[in-house]
């Protein structure tokens, strides 16, 4: 019985692997966003007038 719902436990797997490897990347981007941001925001006042 297992070798007959093998193949939907493992595209339940890859799916689930798919949207974590999404998420995880989309909180990396907005991390490194925000550095960014930070970063040209600290530039930007150490401009003098």
């Amino acid at each position: 019985m297992f070798e007959r719902y093998f193949g939907l436990i493992e595209a339940g797997f890859v799916f689930g692997l798919a949207i974590a490897f999404y998420i995880w990347q989309r909180r990396d981007l907005r991390r490194y966003e925000q550095q960014d941001r930070e970063a040209r925001e600290k530039k930007s006042d150490n401009t003098p007038p």
